[in-house]
């Protein structure tokens, strides 16, 4: 097992003072080895299965850990091997009860399960963890011989302190309750009577207020996400001597305000070697207690962004400008409709509204959205001098036919802020301090919600299940989670994909169905953060309603068959071995289908300098597998043009990814699928789904650091496991 925990690594002055990282010279000459002539190696050994234990964990309260000892082959053989469990921190027999005995593969065989019996002792303690042995194999090699059982404390979750919503100001940015003052929506429901950002009573009348629609949003809890906290302490637990450096840059768009207050002021910055800033780097400890950085994405951060330079280079990866303060020496803020009536905001606020119309673009989005991270050689840690595309939503939607200026242009806010009733409900966006209605102001359309609609409903539930262990359960309710929650599963539903089974025959026992996939998104499906993925189910019944093919069903916890490779504990390691295969951690592009244990999955796999998988962001170079469904119009050329990086990888010989009628650009995929049926009663049922998850298993078990953050999210993950939404649904029926 190669697990690592603490690296050194040699940076001194190879940063630059923004997000890149340069390269560094020098070091010591690497000697070649180079082979005597005249030599024959000697015949390979004749091919015997590899046993390997993965790592595994579960809640003290679950009753047992169970490890899964895999054959990497079949053997014709009976394969045994001898395992024993060894203490760890957790020891036995306070922790759990020992375990040992010989495991025994018959010819055919390849998983076995070995369960420990653990001890719920319910006292708050630490993450422990066990330790599973395997010895003295027969008919078979041991590979991974170590696995690592961690039993997580439900108990002992790390508690953050309680938000305070009335944190005032932080230099040019106010909380959003400072702006509820006024931008909030009317009370009186009388039909006689306008209404303030309410829509009337005869359609719900549903408070579409800007604070009320984004306080439950991902946006207003970009810092809070447990999944994001997480994942920053494991990267800066595998890189110590970064950690003020990567924790900085993290916060620029997590706890944008805070963090850019910080630096504008150089206040609540930490100094030490971790951090190559001069003025100094703000930390993630700093932010927990820092209610502007709790505050995540808020209306003040937004809404000052100046419109210099956005979509370009210049302004992604957070490079964002805030406005400056104007002759007055009021903060300068810019709203979308043209002449604001200024005064009563100048006279309640110190803010100057504008004219603004770039926050309505997509390149306004694009300064957080577009993300590049700095390559790192897995074996020294110093800078590759590549930067890595970590998600291009904004430069996937430029290949499209969404992009401004085509016929069918549509900006990211057309979808993630949009009224339900474009273009058809018009309202003040303000009332008087007091509460009433000023007629008198102008009633704007179009309108949008600011509902901030994402496609995350697995770390909504987190953010509502565990409010309190978060510090949120005062500035947030149950049901404003629920709605968000709902809105987010109408707009996976109803926007994002479509399916279609485009062809069935059957012919020479065999029946074939052609699935169709199509992105209906302005961008790849799935976007965004590497861990998220689509794939497709399709289930065949016959005729008596038994199911003779099941491709892709997940279960109860989330996952699915081809799973079992990714979270091989090799795969998972920071570092690899020598001459490590890793197109055996994950399932490849499937352009046709012909068993079950096959799946076609739409995601990124990345990959490190030396080319092998990798979960660590910053070990990222490349992509190894990109086959994510473009948008509609999305074209090579063209993203060879905008950015290679978002060019597809691992989508060779697929005639149809992408295409129609030879025409690149359709924005769909039709997988081929063929299902034996000798001796199975017709006619045939078959149904397709096409699914979405967030955050898959791998992503999770990678995270390596045995730290309060990390462990928090393991529990939350551990009792709530990865959401399956279904995006799309198709059914048909043989002759």
């Amino acid at each position: 097992m190669i697990r690592i925990l603490f690296r050194r690594f040699a940076i001194s002055s190879c940063f630059l003072l923004t997000f890149g990282l340069t390269a560094c010279g020098g070091g010591e000459e690497t000697p070649v080895t180079t082979t005597p002539p005249n030599t024959t190696p000697p015949p390979p050994a004749p091919a015997i299965p590899q046993i390997t234990v993965q790592d595994t964990s579960v809640l003290e309260n679950a009753g047992e850990l169970t490890f899964v000892v895999n054959l990497s082959a079949t053997s014709a053989d009976t394969v045994t091997v001898a395992h024993e469990t060894l203490d760890g921190s957790a020891t036995q027999p306070t922790d759990y009860q020992t375990a040992s005995g010989v495991l025994t593969f018959t010819p055919g065989e390849t998983s076995k399960r070995i369960a420990v019996a653990i001890i719920n002792d319910n006292a708050p303690e630490p993450s422990e963890s066990l330790h599973l042995v395997l010895s003295d194999p027969q008919n078979a090699s041991l590979g991974d011989e170590t696995g690592v059982g961690t039993i997580l404390d439900e108990d002992a979750m790390e508690q953050a302190s309680d938000f305070n919503p009335d944190w005032g100001t932080a230099g040019v940015f106010a909380a959003a309750a400072t702006c509820t003052n006024c931008h909030r929506a009317s009370t009186d429901q009388d039909p006689n009577t306008p209404t303030v950002m309410r829509y009337p009573l005869q359609d719900n009348g549903e408070d579409v207020s800007p604070t009320t629609q984004w306080r439950h949003s991902m946006m207003a809890h970009a810092f809070d996400d447990p999944y994001f906290q997480a994942k920053v302490q494991e990267e800066t637990h595998i890189f110590p001597e970064l950690a003020g450096f990567i924790e900085d840059k993290c916060l620029t768009c997590h706890s944008p305000m805070a963090r850019t207050n910080a630096h504008h002021t150089e206040t609540n910055l930490t100094e030490d070697e971790s951090c190559p800033l001069d003025e100094g780097c703000y930390r993630l400890d700093t932010a927990s207690e820092d209610m502007a950085a709790r505050e995540g994405v808020s209306c003040t951060l937004c809404h000052q962004i100046q419109g210099d330079n956005l979509g370009t280079e210049d302004t992604f990866s957070g490079e964002y400008d805030i406005a400056d303060v104007d002759d007055d020496g009021a903060f300068t803020i810019y709203g979308p409709y043209q002449n604001p009536v200024a005064n009563p905001m100048r006279n309640n606020s110190p803010y100057t509204p504008v004219a603004g119309t770039h926050i309505t673009g997509s390149a306004h989005c694009a300064t957080c959205h577009t993300l590049y991270t700095p390559t790192l050689e897995v074996e020294t840690g110093t800078p590759s001098g590549n930067n890595f595309l970590e998600q291009g939503p904004y430069l996937e939607w430029q290949n499209s036919i969404y992009t401004t200026g085509s016929t069918e242009e549509q900006q990211c806010q057309d979808c993630h802020m949009a009224d339900p009733q474009p273009n058809a409900y018009s309202t003040r966006i303000s009332l008087s301090p007091n509460g009433t209605v000023n007629t008198s102001w102008p009633e704007r359309s179009p309108f949008a919600t600011h509902s901030m609609v994402g496609g995350n409903t697995h770390v909504l539930q987190l953010l509502r299940d565990y409010r309190d262990v978060l510090g949120i359960e005062a500035s947030t309710t149950v049901a404003g989670f629920d709605e968000k929650i709902a809105q987010t599963r109408e707009l996976l539903q109803n926007k994002t994909a479509s399916l279609q089974i485009a062809s069935i025959n059957i012919a020479n026992d065999q029946l074939d169905v052609d699935v169709q996939v199509t992105n209906n998104t302005g961008h790849k499906l799935p976007t965004g953060y590497p861990s998220r993925r689509v794939w497709l189910q399709l289930t065949v019944r016959n005729a008596n309603n038994q199911i003779i093919f099941d491709s892709g069903a997940p279960d109860a916890n989330g996952r699915i068959s081809t799973d079992a490779k990714r979270l091989h504990p090799t795969c998972l390691a920071i570092e690899k071995p020598q001459d490590f295969n890793s197109s055996a951690c994950y399932e490849p592009h499937r352009d046709i289908i012909t068993n079950d244990s096959q799946i076609a999955i739409y995601e990124t796999v990345l990959g490190d300098t030396n080319g092998d998988i990798t979960h660590v962001l910053l070990h990222a170079a490349s992509y190894l597998k990109e086959n994510r469904i473009p948008p509609r119009g999305f074209t090579n050329s063209q993203a060879d043009s905008i950015e290679p990086q978002t060019l597809p990888a691992g989508v060779n010989g697929d005639a149809d990814f992408n295409v129609i009628n030879n025409q690149e650009g359709s924005g769909s995929d039709t997988v081929h699928y063929q299902v034996a049926v000798a001796g199975q009663p017709g006619p045939f049922s078959v149904e397709a789904k096409l699914h979405y998850q967030t955050i898959q298993p791998s992503f999770v078990n990678s995270l390596h650091a045995d730290a309060g953050k990390v462990n928090r999210f393991k529990v939350m993950y551990a009792e709530n496991p990865p959401v399956v939404e279904t995006l799309a649904m198709a059914s048909a029926a043989s002759n």
